[in-house]
């Protein structure tokens, strides 16, 4: 585990590439995981959104799998460049990753802590000599004060609010929450009270086409958290629909698999181009 810090105290795990622990004060903001709902706290998402329609996809009419979220999720980062408040974490393609996604890339995770803001930043380089298509995005969870009744956590109390309202299209997603059956429009939103009737309505509020640059996680404990998403082509919000005192709120560029998907990965919807030699960033921070 690594630790940088100013004002506030981040924890970054090899492991994944991803989000441990942010705290300011000795108060813990990020979602620790629980048996009884997500275990997870964080995710580096690369080079795959969520799952992939019957695990599988195809390269140049090869097949392929891999699992939901894609490499990095279950992969060690090796550090490579850390200095006081800032590190950076890389995985380079190796035999094992192009098993399962045959492109040759570099990712870089960076997080940097500056005051009370923690700046995450991932970059794809690719090093083939041919395109690489790829989707990316982060899945940072925070913890919002809830009450534990009989049958689920009652997380009302918390919001989210957007800087201007949005007239946002969304994606639904199956009975299962897995696989997009369609897109369109939602209602306009600038304040989302949060309510776990919401999740096992919509399992995940996918929104797309919209600015979608500042956002802020009101909590009923006023701890709150400022995100500022650079203005992704899809926000995702969701939490377990039962059980769970979190709620993620994810930048995303790229989207999981359709109901009915195109099984070639350079066809399939929301997906990312990078030609020989370019690099693509992508980057969302935290402030509390």
């Amino acid at each position: 585990m690594i630790t940088i810090k100013d004002k506030i105290k981040v924890e970054v795990n090899e492991k994944g590439g991803c989000l441990n622990s942010i705290q300011k004060d000795g108060y813990e903001y990020q979602w620790q995981g629980s048996e009884d709902s997500w275990t997870g706290k964080d995710v580096a998402i690369f080079p795959w959104i969520a799952r992939l329609k019957d695990g599988n996809y195809f390269v140049d009419g090869k097949e392929y799998s891999m699992k939901n979220h894609g490499l990095c999720r279950y992969a060690t980062l090796n550090v490579v460049e850390q200095k006081g408040n800032k590190v950076t974490l890389e995985l380079k393609s190796n035999e094992e990753t192009l098993k399962q996604y045959p492109f040759k890339f570099i990712f870089n995770a960076t997080y940097e802590v500056k005051d009370t803001t923690l700046y995450v930043s991932y970059k794809v380089t690719n090093i083939d000599d041919k395109d690489i298509y790829f989707g990316i995005g982060g899945h940072p969870a925070f913890n919002i004060p809830f009450v534990r009744k009989e049958t689920f956590d009652d997380i009302k109390g918390n919001r989210i609010e957007f800087e201007k309202e949005i007239n946002p299209n969304n994606y639904y997603l199956d009975p299962t929450g897995s696989f997009i059956v369609k897109k369109d429009v939602f209602k306009p939103v600038k304040v989302i009270d949060l309510d776990k009737a919401i999740f096992q309505q919509y399992k995940t509020l996918m929104f797309c086409d919209a600015k979608m640059d500042k956002v802020t996680l009101y909590k009923a404990d006023g701890k709150n958290v400022k995100m500022r998403l650079n203005n992704p082509r899809t926000v995702a919000i969701w939490t377990k629909e039962y059980f769970g005192g979190y709620i993620c709120i994810e930048p995303w560029n790229g989207i999981p698999d359709l109901m009915e998907p195109e099984k070639e990965l350079s066809k399939k919807a929301g997906i990312n181009t990078l030609k020989p030699g370019e690099i693509y960033n992508f980057g969302y921070s935290i402030e509390i």
